[in-house]
């Protein structure tokens, strides 16, 4: 049987009650189910320490949580910059299912909020990516929970004004990239056509719909074969996915959401073996996301 706290004995199923909100952060700062279950269990472990030495202590334990899991997600991006470097394939975030139904309490400032499924947004995870710790728990932690600056300010080592602009330089830099997306109809209608272009191995009409500079990047964690990546330009953008729409035998694909957007769904005897998502600009795909690395899809083998 679980401990429980003496002092206040539903503790422990209070604190169980914690970990899905801590997941929800931990998920968006890291951009992975794994690393976010570590960051919450480390965040469990670091709080029950703490409630130990001085159960009395602990008022806003909520408050205390979310800080503690702060801290631990930092230092988990401060570690993943030097093996993102090292990791086999290029490194993208998990792509998911289907986002769950979340709700939370408006705070101030809505103008600077976005929803918690928009948090979920490939674009926007990937974009994260490319922002420093920092500016990355101050991004999600204000902008997505509702966390006031005074409460990341100690997190991230700045003070409230500081921590206002990390968020807000975080915020210009996913808004630039974010700008020219399009309605989720008209997102939905390009990776159909990119479906239906490579099923029928057509090159022109694939190409017709990728941009000039676009990039597809492959994720296979060193466990999957496939093409090297990055790749660039129209015409070998073309040729990979069409090879990867049509080039194994028996392998089914499907249109379902990813992170919210339409994407496509890989199949091989009803498991899930990879997941496309695409960024558009205007009427061109300009990125494409491939995961194939069987660690990033779990989330959709659940059988």
């Amino acid at each position: 049987m679980s401990p429980v706290d003496p002092v206040n004995p539903k503790s422990e199923d209070d604190l169980s009650s914690e970990r899905p909100r801590l997941h929800d952060i931990a998920f968006r700062m890291l951009g992975s189910s794994l690393e976010a279950e570590r960051a919450v269990d480390q965040t469990v472990a670091r709080w029950r320490r703490a409630q130990k030495a001085d159960p009395h202590a602990i008022a806003a334990r909520r408050d205390l949580l979310t800080e503690i899991l702060a801290r631990t997600c930092v230092d988990i991006l401060r570690q993943a910059r030097d093996g993102h470097d090292r990791y086999l394939g290029g490194w993208l975030p998990e792509p998911i299912p289907h986002p769950r139904a979340e709700t939370r309490q408006i705070l101030a400032d809505p103008v600077d909020r976005i929803s918690l499924d928009e948090s979920l947004n490939m674009l926007l995870l990937v974009v994260l990516e490319s922002l420093t710790p920092e500016q990355r728990v101050a991004f999600i932690l204000h902008d997505v929970f509702g966390v006031p600056f005074w409460g990341i300010a100690d997190v991230v080592g700045r003070s409230p004004d500081d921590a206002r602009e990390l968020a807000r330089s975080a915020r210009r830099q996913i808004q630039q990239r974010r700008k020219h997306e399009v309605p989720q109809e008209h997102h939905r209608s390009i990776v159909m056509e990119l479906l239906g272009g490579c099923t029928a191995r057509a090159e022109d009409r694939v190409r017709a719909i990728l941009h000039p500079d676009i990039t597809v990047l492959i994720d296979n964690g060193g466990r999957v074969n496939s093409a090297p990546s990055p790749v660039r330009g129209v015409d070998e953008a073309a040729r990979l996915l069409i090879g990867v729409v049509t080039g194994v035998p028996g392998m089914t694909v499907s249109e379902q959401s990813v992170n919210g957007q339409t994407g496509l769904v890989f199949r091989q005897a009803s498991r899930v073996v990879g997941v496309l998502s695409v960024n558009i600009k205007a009427d061109n795909i300009v990125d494409t996301w491939i995961v194939l690395n069987p660690d990033k899809l779990r989330a959709w083998n659940t059988d």
